[in-house]
């Protein structure tokens, strides 16, 4: 096992400073982690962090990890993973560091447990906030970094760094050599796809109506979860709808009275051809002033009304509560499928009913199941031919 970077307190630091519901990070890489999980890199190269758009240049000898319950990918030095210390970046993308936070806010905490500040730090021309100190009980030099992820104005990349003295100069030049370009669907595609299924079906479904695998995501607007996770569906579909590989419907479910508006404006907005720009513009009011301001009536206005929407006829169409019929079915599949809680996502193949994830336990799989893991389901359908209980079954190694 990789000896321990950083004191328990520190780790638990970042868990209270970020404040974010999805967030879980350590300052080292788990002992359960296999050597199957890791990818062996023969020379320097360059690597391409798909599910997140991100390509680095790694020395000779680096290798990476898939996603842990730790991190979303690690770059560990040569012979860390056999046991031995040496230098490891663990990086997390996060969709918010909460409503009202900045990465220097984020990092105060942490930096006073360390005996350390929160300075400005710059890596791959992006500029954010970091922490540097010395462990004196490992003879290690830390980095505690938040960068901007991508167009959002709420995403972060947090990147949690171990090294020799030596290492730190490669790690950093790892770090500087990140190119960030985060999947993105074309929206208006989505929203005119958005708008005919509405039409046609009542729901808001994006991807080739001959896809091999259907895929529902069950959400809530008022779910915080839910708008973590609305980042990387939006990757999801760049990546698997667009390819015509995934037909992804987004069902969201009114609850109490915030949720129900939110969810009564997407409808009314994908009605005009904005539904998916509305679904965006709503999760991004979550997580930048938080759900109480932006699902009011004057925050969904000055959320939407900048997409170009008729607000006279989106307000008529909310106020008339247009889709309610529309809304009862969804809740409807959601319990007849037995389902308690959002996210919670079902997959279909080759034109059956979507049908929940199930664990190895025979419990529903819910919550925000990473689009790695998705991904590699999809791989075992499509390459193997799989169902969906196969392919789970199999993924879990049963």
């Amino acid at each position: 096992m990789i000896k321990q970077a950083f004191k328990t307190m520190v780790l638990l630091a970042v868990l209270s400073a970020l404040a974010v519901a999805s967030a879980s990070a350590s300052s080292s890489l788990p002992a359960d982690v296999a050597s199957e999980q890791h990818q062996e890199s023969p020379a320097p190269q360059t690597f391409l962090w798909e599910e997140y758009g991100i390509t680095f240049t790694l020395p000779d000898g680096w290798q990476t990890v898939g996603k842990s319950q730790n991190f979303d990918l690690a770059l560990v030095g040569p012979g860390v993973l056999e046991g031995g210390a040496g230098p490891f970046i663990m990086l997390q993308v996060f969709a918010s560091l909460g409503a009202g936070s900045t990465p220097e806010k984020a990092l105060e905490s942490l930096a006073s447990q360390v005996n350390s500040t929160v300075e400005s730090f710059t890596a791959a021309g992006l500029t954010g906030a970091g922490v540097t100190f010395n462990d004196e009980e490992t003879g290690t030099v830390g980095h505690l970094i938040l960068l901007p992820y991508g167009e959002s104005a709420s995403a972060v990349l947090y990147a949690q760094t171990s090294a020799p003295p030596a290492d730190d100069a490669t790690v950093i030049g790892i770090l500087d050599s990140m190119v960030i370009d985060p999947p993105k669907p074309d929206y208006a595609a989505v929203d005119a796809a958005w708008q005919t299924s509405l039409a046609e079906q009542g729901r808001l479904i994006y991807g080739a109506s001959d896809a091999p695998i259907s895929m529902v995501e069950f959400l809530s607007f008022t779910c915080g979860h839910c708008a973590n996770y609305s980042l990387p569906i939006e990757h999801l579909i760049a990546l698997e709808a667009e390819s015509g590989r995934v037909r992804i419907e987004l069902a969201p479910l009114a609850g109490d009275e915030l949720a129900t508006r939110a969810t009564q404006a997407t409808f009314c907005a994908a009605e005009q051809g904005k539904g998916y720009s509305a679904y965006k513009a709503l999760f991004n009011g979550y997580l930048t002033i938080g759900y109480q301001q932006a699902y009011s009536e004057d925050g969904v206005r000055q959320l939407l009304e900048p997409l170009g929407l008729d607000m006279d006829a989106l307000e008529s169409c909310m106020e008339k509560k247009t889709y309610d019929n529309t809304l009862a079915a969804i809740r409807k599949d959601f319990v007849d499928n037995g389902l308690s809680g959002t996210p919670t996502v079902m997959l279909g193949t080759n034109g059956g009913a979507p049908e929940p994830l199930k664990l190895p336990d025979g419990q529903v799989w819910g919550g925000t199941v990473p689009i790695e893991i998705l991904r590699t389901l999809f791989d075992l359908i499509t390459e193997q031919g799989l169902t969906v209980s196969e392919a789970t079954t199999q993924f879990f190694g049963g």
